[in-house]
């Protein structure tokens, strides 16, 4: 199988080196919502930060990234009666791989990445921990070097042989302010 996936890279960069296409940089804000998956101590919230997208070849873009996410509270009621807890804060740093499918005016990208992430919470020590992302995202080319970006994600922390997993949707205004040819 892991054969098959390098292979299958090798050839989509060399496809894409192949084509006609411009080499760029940009940055990207984004902002969106982020749903903790099967986690009973924390509810939904807010997620924001931005991307730097480098396209090496037409195909490829490597995208390193930040994004910090706040989680709202959560009351849990045991036997023991009922508590609050704090829904906390995740913050991410990393890099994407995006392989990118379309034109200028309009693309489809799946992506995944590698990063270190920080779970803060009040009263518990903060963790911070390995954790990846895959997602697919299109994105709607403008004028003037700019453009948007909508994206569905599945963020995973990992610590031992339990993670902790987020599901973001975001969506970004990008500016490419270098472009060669």
């Amino acid at each position: 199988m892991m054969k098959t996936i390098v292979l299958l890279a090798v050839l989509a960069v060399a496809l894409s080196a192949a084509t006609a296409g411009a080499v760029g940089i940009g940055i990207e804000p984004f902002a969106g919502l982020s749903y903790p998956v099967l986690q009973d101590d924390r509810t939904q919230g807010s997620i924001w930060g931005f991307r730097v997208p480098v396209s090496v070849v037409p195909l490829l873009t490597v995208e390193p990234y930040y994004s910090s996410a706040s989680y709202g509270d959560k009351t849990i009621t045991t036997i023991a009666g009922s508590s609050t807890r704090d829904g906390g804060k995740v913050s991410a740093w990393g890099v994407n791989l995006l392989l990118s499918a379309g034109g200028p005016a309009f693309k489809f990208f799946p992506y995944i990445g590698l990063g270190s992430n920080k779970d803060e919470r009040a009263a518990t020590a903060d963790l911070t921990k390995s954790g990846y992302n895959f997602g697919l995202g299109v994105g709607f080319g403008l004028p003037m070097k700019l453009g948007v970006d909508v994206r569905g994600e599945l963020q995973m922390i990992v610590d031992g042989d339990v993670s902790r997993k987020f599901a973001n949707a975001t969506a970004g205004v990008s500016y490419h302010f270098l472009s060669l040819p």
